[in-house]
């Protein structure tokens, strides 16, 4: 397995040097690449090297801002626009011959926006990205309507507390990722995304993209939305998996990710 871990990917953005820490395994000039969710880190999508259908290509999974090994953003705050900022400039370091671009949750919305941009662009896959308000769940909004300080000094702990001692093994992953966050990048950041699935702006944006798919997870609720909304033939339902199909069924996520590659 060629595995490049922890590559640091130096980028500009807003006047500063951000080294976006990347895991990348070099297959070839088309790129795979692979955007975590809410206060996730890049090992949420460790599984995808080992899928021998997606062989052939590059696959580069960052730590977003603020979230894994990747520092936080030393000005401004982590909006969904700053981390698209961030990601298109990883992409032109990348200089990829033809890009796809894989974005779970909150990973999905900003996705969404780096590919408004992206002239190498083929596929968008979103793996139960945000797309309307009512993808903005209990635990982003939550977090959004909190102070900030309150957050950080007292429910951020008791958030990954929380998630580190749950039965689902899903959610015990989320509170190790959840765990090596800023907790103001994560508070921040779910603020923005909240913003975004409510501006109605993404479903649009999904809905225009030539090559777009929406992945979810079989046992979950995105069968009231957005799934409705969205073309029949572009949709995929991942078995036995809910909010976190790359923990709970890696082999079909890859499997259907390939497939929509092609």
């Amino acid at each position: 397995m060629n595995l490049l871990h922890n590559q640091a990917i130096p980028v500009d953005h807003g006047g500063a040097v951000v080294d976006v820490v990347a895991d990348i395994r070099p297959a070839g000039p088309d790129v795979v690449l692979l955007l975590h969710g809410l206060s996730c880190t890049k090992e949420s999508f460790a599984g995808i090297t080992d899928s021998p259908a997606l062989a052939h290509l590059t696959t580069c999974a960052i730590d977003l801002p603020g979230h894994g090994r990747t520092a936080p953003l030393r000005s401004g705050a982590h909006t969904l626009e700053a981390y698209a900022d961030v990601v298109s400039r990883v992409v032109v370091r990348l200089a990829p011959r033809r890009l796809h671009v894989v974005g779970h949750s909150l990973g999905g919305a900003v996705g969404l926006i780096a590919a408004q941009g992206a002239t190498s662009l083929v596929t968008y896959t979103s793996v139960e990205g945000n797309l309307v308000g009512e993808d903005a769940g209990l635990v982003s909004r939550q977090i959004a309507e909190l102070d900030l300080e309150d957050f950080a000094v007292n429910e951020f702990h008791r958030f990954v507390d929380s998630l580190r001692t749950a039965p689902e093994a899903d959610l015990r992953a989320w509170g190790e990722w959840t765990a090596t966050c800023a907790p103001a990048a994560v508070h921040e950041s779910s603020r923005s995304l909240v913003e975004w699935s409510d501006s109605g702006k993404l479903l649009d944006w999904y809905r225009a993209l030539p090559r777009a798919a929406y992945l979810y997870g079989a046992l979950g609720d995105r069968t009231r939305h957005p799934v409705p909304l969205l073309d029949e033939s572009t949709t995929v339902a991942i078995p036995e998996s809910g909010h976190f199909p790359m923990v709970d069924n890696p082999a079909a996520l890859y499997s259907a990710l390939a497939a929509i590659i092609g």
